[in-house]
């Protein structure tokens, strides 16, 4: 027979068992789920420099995108991130460290900063580098490296998110359909388009940001860069106050 020691000790397994079982059945919360921010990537392009300006902000864009489609994970909108790097630099210009971002990190409550780095050289390869930063520990936690031709920037962009969520150990999202953007001629000129609206819409240019966001959704066809067209249709409903 059991003794009562064993006996209890048997029950205090069960009962840990018991609630590890229903705590993995339970959906995230927002009070759970990891908070990831985006730095803007630093512009290193080995050609046409000032034309590739705006994917500092494009391509840290598209990758919230990306990253926003699993629900999983909590992201720092982009608003807010720079609210309080401003804040922080106390309007200091250029590009931000990882001390200040991880400062502005711990504000937000966030566990992990992105960081990263575009080149686009003469022959128009592109490569994607992104580094994590724990927030907790201050400390790099992942690095990637993703290549590919600069007109397949969002092709690269997804193969980045899907990699860092990996790396970083993310929860699992579920599969959505894929978006059937293709690589065109002059498609690195499309998203230059939409990277410029974003660029105009941090400079407090609403206009001119309206203006790129309407350009954009006219020069790409309707079943591109879906995730992208969505975002700059919602930003021009935001800018104009609904009166689109």
């Amino acid at each position: 027979m059991l003794t009562g020691t064993i006996r209890a000790t048997l029950a205090v397994l069960w009962l840990a068992l018991a609630v590890a079982h229903v705590a993995a059945q339970e959906p995230r919360t927002p009070a759970n789920r990891p908070v990831v921010a985006i730095l803007d990537f630093t512009n290193s392009a080995l050609v046409d420099h000032d034309l590739y300006e705006p994917f500092t902000v494009g391509v840290a864009a598209m990758l919230l995108s990306e990253l926003r489609q699993n629900s999983e994970i909590e992201l720092v909108e982009r608003e807010r991130l720079r609210q309080v790097l401003d804040e922080i630099q106390l309007g200091r210009s250029g590009s931000v460290d990882q001390e200040t971002a991880v400062r502005a990190g711990r504000i937000l409550n966030a566990h992990h900063i992105i960081f990263g780095v575009f080149v686009i050289d003469p022959r128009g390869n592109l490569r994607l580098d992104a580094r994590a930063v724990s927030v907790e520990t201050s400390r790099i936690e992942h690095v990637e490296t993703v290549s590919d031709d600069a007109d397949n920037l969002l092709r690269a962009v997804r193969r980045l998110g899907e990699q860092l969520s990996t790396g970083l150990r993310l929860p699992a999202r579920a599969d959505r359909p894929g978006d059937p953007s293709e690589a065109r001629d002059g498609q690195v000129m499309v998203n230059l388009k939409y990277a410029r609206a974003l660029m105009e819409e941090d400079r407090r240019n609403p206009t001119r940001a309206v203006q790129l966001y309407r350009e954009f959704l006219a020069e790409s066809p309707s079943n591109y860069a879906v995730l992208m067209r969505e975002e700059a249709q919602e930003r021009i409903r935001i800018l104009t106050g609904g009166f689109d």
